[in-house]
């Protein structure tokens, strides 16, 4: 299982305006500066709900399906049989999943 960020991950998110102070991972002496981001950096950075212009407030969630990942912004409605999903994204890695839910948060504006 991955548990960090790859270094030009790492500075994608750096470039996109993430403090590297929010980076935990660990290099092995001798590589590069970056400090990768972790698996638990991501999910303290990425917001527990988005909010829409329109009032619309988004939760985030993680479901397991198979060998995938799914991570996204759902908005439920009534009896939880209806929903709208803003954002989602899938990988093997959860990890992964989330990287592109939070480059997605990023560009939105939803991290800020």
């Amino acid at each position: 299982m991955k548990t960090q960020l790859t270094a030009s991950e790492s500075a994608k998110l750096i470039e996109l305006g993430v403090s590297p102070g929010k980076a935990n991972g660990l290099w092995l002496p001798g590589t590069d500066a970056i400090i990768p981001f972790a698996l638990a950096d991501i999910l303290d950075i990425l917001p527990k709900e988005v909010k829409r212009s329109n009032y619309n407030s988004y939760t985030f969630s993680i479901v397991a399906d198979n060998h995938y990942w799914n991570v996204e912004y759902r908005y439920w409605r009534g009896d939880y049989a209806e929903n709208d999903t803003l954002a989602l994204f899938e990988s093997e890695e959860l990890i992964d999943a989330l990287y592109s839910l939070l480059l997605w948060c990023l560009e939105k504006g939803y991290v800020k």
